[in-house]
């Protein structure tokens, strides 16, 4: 049965959620928002339900954390609690209902990178676990993980240095370039000692984004061999090949006790010519039904 890492939210049952929860985490630029682009439609492709998510697109506090961080002066407390928002409200309206119908949910990012986030700022890991112990286990964590080196020339040639992306909350003096480097390796230190924590399955990001999506392509593919619905199924199929057929004699008794249905196609049935038999006579071999009779 599915687990959370330590409470449930109210009302929450566990056990009907068939569904798959997949995770794909990593630092930014390491290619999450690609790979989901190319996973989901290649599991739809495979006749999987899908429903895609992320940080910050919970309709309760997504837009509330948007406009926060334009004026670049959310305090640290603040902003966990506004991912935690965030991240609970999709949990219990979209990830929790997907997972119930059955669904395979893919999210970009999950409690690992907010509680990085959290820790590298300084909060107390403690009350940042004690914050995200409702989220589920996922079935399986794929990071995603880009050095230094190679995540600098994706972003310079990318989107640019984004100021919370430079940490630049945490480093205001640095200059934006080193204030980067210095908060995505703290970040990559943190996102390590969290993998050995729980179990991430490491992708290495370096290589082009079709290597890594046949990589992850080939796990999830045996992840989903040992689905659960799929055992189900095979089970089902497997019982109605193997029940026993009736006898010949069961058939012919279960003819029988069906009269009601032997006259209705006998009035149903047109009326045969009469045919004469080698001595002339009328005498026919049908019966011909009339009114009433």
């Amino acid at each position: 049965m599915r687990e959370t890492y330590g409470r449930l939210l109210p009302d929450m049952r566990l056990a009907d959620l068939a569904g798959k929860l997949i995770v794909i985490e990593g630092t930014d630029g390491a290619g999450r928002s690609t790979q989901i682009e190319l996973l989901k439609p290649w599991l739809e492709e495979l006749g999987h339900a899908v429903v895609d998510t992320g940080m910050t697109r919970s309709p309760l506090a997504g837009e509330g954390i948007r406009r926060a961080k334009e004026g670049n002066n959310l305090g640290r407390v603040t902003q966990a609690l506004f991912y935690a928002t965030d991240f609970v409200d999709r949990l219990e309206n979209e990830i929790v209902p997907a997972l119930r119908a059955g669904f395979i949910v893919l999210t970009d990012r999950y409690i690992y990178s907010l509680m990085a986030r959290a820790i590298v700022r300084g909060m107390d890991p403690r009350w940042i676990r004690s914050i995200y112990s409702v989220a589920l286990k996922p079935d399986a964590v794929f990071y995603l993980r880009l050095g230094i080196d190679h995540l600098l020339p994706r972003v310079v040639f990318s989107r640019g240095f984004d100021y919370w992306e430079s940490g630049m909350d945490l480093y205001p003096g640095h200059d934006m370039f080193d204030s980067f480097c210095s908060y995505q390796a703290a970040l990559l230190t943190e996102f390590d000692r969290l993998s050995a924590e729980f179990n991430f399955q490491m992708v290495d990001a370096a290589a082009d984004a079709r290597t890594v999506c046949a990589h992850l392509q080939q796990n999830i593919l045996h992840l989903l061999e040992r689905d659960s619905r799929k055992n189900f199924m095979s089970r089902l199929y497997n019982d109605s090949t193997t029940a026993p057929q009736p006898t010949p004699q069961e058939k012919t008794q279960e003819r029988a006790a069906k009269p009601a249905d032997t006259a209705l196609f006998a009035l149903a049935a047109p009326v045969a010519a009469p045919s004469t038999n080698g001595n002339g006579n009328g005498n026919s071999h049908h019966h011909t039904a009339h009114p009433g009779q």
